[in-house]
């Protein structure tokens, strides 16, 4: 398998371009710590360049004037915000540009063309970027954009009466609750949109299953076919699902990424283990320049082998948790994507959530919030939960039942403070966090 630092050191010329534009902004001048710039060349050059640190999103936050650059820039989005304050970030034409073609090569891989209609069900305000991104996207490969809010039901069944849209772009979670909420008016699937463009979400795991969201999302709208993006505001588009559904191929020609170890912070010796993410993006000029950005994204793995669809890009798995999402129950490391995911699998249960609270010494109070399908047995559903929880983990959460309602109480207070394009499932209520 390529070692990651040969793959980075392949792009050494490109890489060197982004460190000297870095170096303009005050912030990376103090962050690295160096007195010049040709001492940062020199150790990027010694294939030192993982001594740089990583720069990380309370960076952005807390050094905004001496990180972003405006002059130029002709948008500005913003950071989900779901683990924090959100960050906004200048955007220049060119790099909107890079941003959008990114979006296009995802739609040319799933077949949309001229005349096809998009339904389009990512939001366009609040300074959200992938449902922007995809309607230029959209309409540079000579198709018609239909933008519509996820939440407006009465409209979008209209428009998949009337218009008959061929392809959508939306986030599994909430256009599962869409057609849930439409109930009995739902339309059958030979009416539905037959290809789907799914983001801000995984629909695969770490060995290339379907996730439970993904299997359910099937199920309610019966598309023919769906491809994966991951991605940020801060950096764009990173990759796009392989046609093969074998994971997400890398756009290397805009970015360079490595993972690094969860405990000390130095890139994996081996790829096929989980680390955090972290990207350095090569094309300029932009209004954030990101030298190893560590997203807090906890990726599966990387491989570079050549892959069954025939590019030969390297691919990323799922991401599978975030870093600032690690909990401590009696002193063991708990990740809540792992809780998440071992209820989304378990028979009955229709939703799921993770509460974490401050216990009176300092432990993490957590428990996991199921919705119980009515169909099943609340108290049996809930013990197999319990054993499965068991049989994966050293030390197990509470497990409580809740209801829908309930449940969507807890989600608007807990997105009262983002932008509200992903719905929470996360639920921090320790103190001052």
């Amino acid at each position: 398998m390529q070692n990651i630092n040969t793959y980075i050191y392949s792009r050494i010329d490109t890489l060197e371009e982004a460190i000297k534009e870095a170096w303009k902004r005050k912030f990376y001048q103090e962050h690295w710590g160096h007195k010049s710039l040709d001492d940062v060349i020199n150790i990027v050059r010694s294939y030192k360049y993982h001594t740089l640190p990583v720069t990380r999103k309370h960076d952005l936050r807390d050094n905004w004037d001496n990180i972003m650059c405006f002059d130029g820039a002709i948008d500005v989005v913003s950071s989900s915000g779901t683990t924090g304050r959100p960050v906004d970030i200048p955007v220049h034409k060119e790099e909107e540009n890079v941003r959008v073609e990114a979006i296009e090569r995802w739609l040319h891989a799933l077949g949309v063309n001229t005349g096809d209609k998009v339904l389009i069900l990512l939001s366009m305000n609040d300074l959200f970027t992938l449902g922007v991104l995809s309607w230029q996207a959209v309409k540079k490969r000579n198709a018609c954009a239909i933008r519509c809010s996820v939440n407006r039901v009465d409209r979008i069944l209209q428009i998949i009466e009337h218009l008959k849209p061929k392809y959508v772009i939306g986030n599994a979670g909430p256009m599962i609750r869409l057609a849930e909420e439409a109930g009995d008016r739902w339309p059958g699937h030979d009416l539905l949109p037959k290809k789907a463009l799914l983001g801000a979400s995984a629909v695969f795991d770490q060995d290339l299953n379907p996730t439970p969201a993904l299997k359910k999302l099937k199920e309610l709208w019966g598309f023919d076919d769906y491809l994966n993006t991951y991605g940020s505001s801060e950096i764009g588009a990173v990759s796009d699902e392989c046609s093969y559904h074998q994971g997400l191929h890398i756009h290397t020609d805009h970015q360079m990424i490595e993972l690094i170890d969860l405990k000390n912070g130095l890139p994996l010796e081996d790829n096929n283990q989980p680390g955090e993410l972290v990207i350095t993006g090569l094309n300029l000029p932009r209004g954030f320049i990101p030298i190893r950005y560590a997203t807090g994204d906890i990726v599966a793995w990387i491989k570079h082998e050549s892959c069954p669809c025939g590019q030969i890009t390297p691919r990323m798995g799922p991401i599978i948790g975030r870093v600032d999402h690690q909990l401590k129950i009696s002193g063991q490391t708990v990740f809540p994507d792992l809780l998440l995911s071992l209820a989304d699998e378990s028979t009955g249960v229709m939703r799921s959530a993770v509460q974490v609270k401050s216990e009176k010494y300092g432990e993490d109070e957590v428990t996991l919030l199921l919705v119980i399908d009515d169909n099943f047995n609340k108290k049996e559903v809930k013990n197999n939960v319990i054993s499965r929880l068991d049989k994966n983990l050293s030390i197990s959460p509470k497990v409580n039942v809740i209801s829908s309602i309930n449940l969507l109480t807890l989600e608007k207070k807990a997105s009262k403070n983002t932008n509200q394009v992903k719905i929470p499932r996360i639920f921090d209520f320790r103190k001052g966090i």
